[in-house]
């Protein structure tokens, strides 16, 4: 190839660098790795770990604005709204996911994020390439910015095993100043 072709896609990966942001948004939380788990790099304003893989487990934290729609419902939270509202938005959000199939909530209720009122669903369900995930997933907003913390597995296999480490990534969650 010729040099000229190597300059013209540099210069045009750094334009469209300096177009998104130049990279991942700088995080306003911060979370433990566990030891043997890996955090796999993403350019969202989350953090994703995994110890085995993300078809067997995996911890997927993240903080969005207030104002970013959903995916498949277009729906957005606000400022005011009360945690029931909150975890609604969610699981109508899963729930309009072509790709999860016989979603069923175990579990709606009250929770308490770093210190931040929230809610804890449980819930299975199976992806569109037939796994079965059990899941936990924290929510709370906070500001204009709404934080989730979930944990899930392969039900059969990895849940239980790794439980306990999720609850240590979950313990040592808390919101930072923005970098």
């Amino acid at each position: 190839m010729k040099p000229r072709f190597w300059i013209c896609l540099i210069l045009m990966a750094l334009l469209a660098s300096c177009a998104h942001g130049g990279g991942k948004p700088a995080l306003t939380f911060n979370a433990a790795v566990p030891e043997g788990w890996k955090e796999i790099p993403t350019d969202d304003a989350m953090m994703f770990m995994t110890k085995e893989g993300g078809y067997k487990q995996f911890v997927l934290i993240r903080e969005r604005p207030l104002s970013e729609p959903f995916q498949f419902t277009k729906k957005t939270m606000n400022p005011g709204m009360m945690p029931e509202a909150a975890a609604e938005v969610v699981v109508n959000e899963i729930l309009a996911d072509s790709n999860v199939r016989n979603f069923s909530v175990t579990e709606n209720t009250p929770a308490r994020i770093a210190g931040y009122s929230g809610f804890r669903l449980a819930f299975v369900y199976t992806d569109a390439d037939g796994f079965v995930f059990k899941t936990l997933y924290y929510g709370f907003i906070k500001g204009d910015t709404f934080y989730n913390i979930r944990y899930a597995a392969t039900q059969e296999d990895y849940f239980q095993k790794d439980l306990k480490t999720f609850e240590k990534v979950f313990d040592s969650f808390k919101l930072v100043a923005a970098k």
